[in-house]
């Protein structure tokens, strides 16, 4: 038992000093993983797995508008996942995510719809509105964590259920479109809607946005001193308050800069993609980002992961129609290779602790 216990540390430990990363090699191993899992659940399933792999990519890159849908999928999905990954770099657990989405949206529908201006004006202006909205859901966790120490994973959650509640009521009243019967605000008007670019090619232009973003956060986070201070604050706060660094004012830009990449993330879905808020409007994108964040692990991965996220979020309904498979083995999938990475990194930590110990 001991020599298994030995070995199995010992992989885990060999695994971390090679290849591209820790974090990036257990990432690709969970991913691995699950994949596996989700092949071996399509055979008990009755279906092909083979067949099921060939149905979920196809369905979600196959034809313009399989494509579109998966590249507006993977902009909400790369801006939530930075909306977990910056603070988290500091020590923050933004779960807030679908929350600062939901108000970001609607706060860029009240400027849409009530503005009678330029077109480039109108969607900066939305945006900036989906931003600030966006730095106001997280403003109420961020200073309970500064001033009172509170768990931001609770204050956070919490803010999820207040913004979401707060978009149905801004939808079934001040919003609400006097034709529908259900709560949903008007369609945003065509000549306020973001443009594909380049022109007539199907690809939203929250794409290049969101991809810009993804660059510049990598730029920040390894090649600046906030990006320094970002690391040291989240690895270790003590050190990093006697090493006389700004603790407070660096948590708070990365939580602000996360909450405000949320809210631009609804902003560019309404204008780019759904054109509309109404009830159930959004996926669970908020959501989704904790995973792809954590896997992801820097904005780079963010963004590979993210893309692979949307893929399935696409291409789930066509594997389900044309395999039988059913569609919820990609919340398998999305679920499962955290939990694997979980898995493997306490088997890490408890590598290493071992050894340390004698």
């Amino acid at each position: 038992m001991r020599n298994s216990i030995a070995l199995k540390n010992a992989f885990i430990t060999k695994i971390l000093r090679t290849g591209w990363g820790s974090s990036a090699t257990l990432a690709v191993l969970s991913m691995i993983v699950s994949l596996l899992a989700l092949c071996l659940c399509s055979y008990f399933a009755g279906a092909s797995p083979l067949q099921v792999m060939v149905a979920l990519f196809e369905g979600a890159l196959r034809g313009r508008y399989a494509l579109t849908t998966t590249l507006s999928e993977w902009v909400a999905m790369t801006l939530c996942g930075l909306a977990v990954l910056i603070p988290y770099r500091a020590g923050f657990f933004n779960v807030g995510g679908q929350g600062q989405l939901e108000v970001g949206a609607v706060a860029a529908a009240a400027v849409a719809l009530s503005l009678n201006a330029p077109r480039p004006l109108v969607i900066m202006l939305a945006l900036a509105a989906a931003v600030a909205a966006g730095l106001l859901a997280v403003s109420v966790p961020l200073i309970l964590r500064l001033r009172r120490g509170a768990s931001e994973v609770t204050t956070t959650i919490m803010m999820n259920f207040a913004c979401i509640q707060f978009m149905y009521a801004m939808v079934t009243g001040p919003l609400k479109d006097a034709r529908s019967w259900y709560g949903t605000t008007p369609p945003v008007p065509q000549a306020y809607q973001l443009p594909s670019f380049p022109p007539g090619s199907g690809i939203p232009a929250g794409m290049w946005v969101a991809a810009l973003i993804a660059l510049a956060a990598a730029w920040l986070m390894n090649s600046t001193v906030f990006g320094l201070y970002l690391r040291a604050v989240g690895s270790n706060r003590p050190a990093a308050v006697a090493a006389g660094i700004p603790v407070n004012r660096v948590l708070t830009g990365a939580v602000l800069m996360g909450a405000a990449l949320a809210g631009l993330a609804g902003g560019l879905q309404l204008l780019g993609y759904t054109f509309r808020v109404a009830e159930g409007w959004s996926k669970s994108w908020g959501l989704v980002g904790i995973p792809i964040a954590l896997l992801g692990g820097n904005p780079l991965g963010v963004l590979v992961v993210g893309f692979l996220f949307a893929i399935l979020e696409t291409g789930a309904r066509s594997m389900q129609a044309l395999t039988g498979a059913p569609a919820a083995l990609i919340y398998l999938f999305q679920g499962l290779p955290v939990i694997i990475y979980l898995g493997l990194r306490a088997s890490a930590w408890y590598s290493r602790w071992s050894q340390a110990a004698g």
